[in-house]
């Protein structure tokens, strides 16, 4: 026994900690193992009676990456002082980091707590023996450390020799000089090709998931086994495809890094942080046979970029050309600010009507938009504008959307044959193995059984599938072929055509336009463009813009004269009543309300009807008022021709000027009939007196 051990330290309890750095360490290294647990009977022999095993760290690293619940449990009971010694195998169980090994060292000090060890006893406490735990800590610290860097950089090195260490993707197989070569599986070649081809010619990973979904196409992926299987496609497995700069043909390493932190106290690495390509460590082109030219790889990631337009880049991506009505959305950018304009759009009759508009610093400082106009006429300036500049390229566009139909349906054919020629594989080797299988052996004959029906179904499956792609691949007759150079000669009737797709006009349109810079002025209104060709030249072109009130809605000129005029002598709710009888409608064909009456007069600047008082027209009963005589004793008077009056339209009231009422045959008229005596007859024409009784008061 040792003479630093005294009775106070054996009253307490001893506490064996042991560790191992991995799983595959707990798993393989079993000599450690004993010899750590062998510890508990040492501490008996050195006079302990009670001895505590600590071994909730086994598969757990030292370095202080990550969390130790055996050693937090250590630390705790040394703080609690039950613990007389800590015994440990050597310094590098304890801790690998200088952190945790002079914090357990500074509580033993403080409890007269022992550190044991294989090479002998040290009290922490004294100056000698914490100096050499010191050192022992520091080596076990440096360890670690010199041999991560002795792996590291062997490792680094065959990389930078573009050997391939890691499992190689899809498509791939290892060989013998730790390289890589194109899979011989002709299926999988084709089906690899195929994500290439169909992202060049959509140009989106979504379009692309979305049609091999339709089409009900598999791609393949590998198992946790690294085995080939297939399924049908998600956006995470292409998206992972087009990145990966291997089918391409280059070799490269370092794409991403590790991120540390600290998160209570300890250091927290976070992986997968992507780097920018001038950032790779390791770029080797030519490394090996691609499904791609390096130029294609390239161009992709653009593309991809690009259509990454929300995704925190909108100002400078255009952004994946989708479904919208909008031709120009991604393309316009404000030329007072310099900001990407946004679309609005509007549910109308005639379907989605798109708006542009700049937001400007709005969000921050609560200013007004920059710029706003309406896109029907923009959208159809820039198309007439690129469809001019490409037309004599029309026929060939028409050959070539002929030749692409074709090989799309090609692609699909020759797909479904390689997966139908394996399908048949499969059922030939289940057949054979079922053959092979004797008759008493009856739990495995009815397993291959199973498995031979389920590969019969899917080969029948694909037979049908490959025999309706085959008759869906007729060629053209010759008048389908005249009809489509006829097409191809006028790019404007494809273009107006109801089955051309929105997007194919946007990627059109996004092929020989950069971007296009929009101003717009109040005085004449219009928005001038700015097109920014894709080879460096600029074009303006010049859109009205309709002034304030003058749209496609507008009410008609009858109407608003009718409005104008009715409104000298009828208010707003008996104009209401006009309108309708009449069977007008608003520019949207609304019937008439009084709020839509007040915004033709508001917009058009028409007065309300002014007091009776203040009219200088009147209707009968108001001239009859005035007169102070019945309404009839006007319609006399207007019928006699005495008293000039006028009706606008059929339903309207009678409309007489306030000055005629002082006419001298009007006086006399009215004074006499204030005295009582009758008046000489005046014969009217019955026109006039039918007109009268079809006549109303509103």
């Amino acid at each position: 026994m040792s003479e630093k051990i005294n009775p106070t330290h054996c009253e307490r309890s001893a506490y064996v900690y042991i560790r191992q750095s991995t799983l595959h360490q707990v798993r393989n290294h079993l000599e450690s193992q004993r010899r750590q647990y062998d510890l508990e009977g040492r501490a008996r022999d050195l006079g302990f009676q009670h001895v505590v095993i600590v071994d909730d760290d086994l598969g757990r690293s030292g370095t202080g990456s990550m969390e130790r619940p055996g050693f937090v449990r250590l630390l705790a009971a040394v703080c609690s002082g039950k613990v007389g010694a800590v015994l440990a195998l050597e310094a590098s169980r304890l801790a690998r980091n200088n952190r945790d090994w002079h914090h357990l060292l500074d509580l033993c000090a403080m409890t007269s707590t022992l550190v044991v060890d294989h090479d002998g006893v040290y009290d922490p406490s004294l100056l000698n023996d914490r100096l050499l735990l010191g050192l022992k800590g520091t080596m076990s610290e440096f360890e670690v450390s010199l041999l991560h860097q002795r792996a590291l950089e062997a490792y680094r090195q065959k990389v930078r020799r573009g050997k391939v260490l890691t499992q190689v993707p899809i498509g791939y197989v290892r060989t013998e000089d730790d390289g890589m070569e194109i899979t011989p599986d002709r299926q999988v070649q084709e089906a690899i090709r195929g994500i290439f081809r169909k992202f060049q010619e959509l140009g989106s990973i979504r379009q692309v998931v979305l049609w091999y979904r339709d089409e009900k196409l598999m791609l393949p992926t590998l198992s946790q086994e690294g085995k080939v299987q297939w399924k049908l496609p998600v956006y995470s497995r292409l998206f992972g495809v087009l990145k990966n700069p291997a089918y391409g043909g280059a070799f490269v390493y370092g794409r991403t890094r590790t991120r540390t932190k600290m998160v209570d106290g300890r250091a927290r690495k976070s992986r997968s942080h992507r780097l920018p390509q001038d950032q790779w460590e390791v770029v080797i082109p030519n490394h090996h046979e691609g499904y791609i030219s390096w130029e294609q790889y390239m161009q992709n990631q653009k593309q991809i970029r690009s259509n990454a337009g929300c995704n925190g880049r909108m100002e400078e991506t255009i952004g994946a050309a989708k479904a919208g009505p909008s031709l120009l959305a991604g393309l316009l950018r404000c030329g007072k600010c310099g900001r990407k304009l946004h679309v609005k759009y509007k549910v109308t009759k005639r379907g989605h009507q798109a708006r542009y508009e700049c937001q400007g610093d709005r969000s921050q400082h609560m200013v007004g938009h920059c710029v706003s106009f309406g896109g029907m006429r923009v959208d159809q300036a820039v198309a007439t504008q690129v469809l001019e500049a490409i037309h004599p390229l029309g026929i060939q566009a028409a050959l070539d959307a002929s030749d692409r139909s074709r090989t799309e349906k090609d692609d699909k054919r020759h797909s479904l044959e390689l997966a139908l020629e394996k399908a048949r594989y499969e059922a030939g080797r289940i057949e054979r193995q079922y053959e092979a299988t004797e008759p008493e052996n009856r739990l495995v004959a009815a397993e291959l059984e199973k498995r031979w029906n389920r590969a019969l179904a899917q080969v029948g499956e694909l037979e049908t599938r490959l025999e309706e792609a085959k008759q869906d691949t007729q060629l053209l007759s010759d008048e389908q072929r005249r009809q489509l150079m006829v097409l191809g000669d006028d790019l404007h009737q494809v273009w107006d055509h109801p089955s051309c797709p929105i997007p194919l006009k946007k990627r059109i349109l996004r092929t020989v336009l950069h971007e296009i810079m929009a101003t717009a002025t109040d005085n004449p209104p219009a928005v001038i463009l700015k097109l920014h060709w894709v080879g460096g030249t600029h074009t303006q072109v010049v859109v009205c813009k309709n002034r304030t009130g003058q749209h496609e809605h507008v009410s008609s000129h009858e109407v608003t004269d009718l409005i104008q005029e009715l409104s000298q002598v009828c208010d707003d709710a008996a104009i209401v009543a006009i309108l309708n009888r009449l069977g007008y409608r608003t520019g949207f064909g609304n019937t008439w309300t009084k709020k839509r009456v007040q915004h033709v007069r508001h917009t058009r600047g028409f007065p309300a009807c002014p007091p009776t008082e203040q009219r200088r027209w009147l209707t009968m009963d108001q001239a009859a008022t005035a007169l102070n005589v019945s309404p009839m004793v006007v319609r006399k008077l207007v019928a006699r021709q005495l008293l000039p009056a006028k009706q606008i339209v059929k339903f309207a009231p009678w409309m007489i000027e306030r000055a005629n009422l002082q006419l001298p045959a009007v006086q006399m008229y009215i004074h006499r009939v204030h005295e009582g005596r009758r008046s000489p007859l005046i014969e009217t024409s019955a026109a006039q007196t039918l007109l009268f009784i079809g006549s109303s008061e509103v």
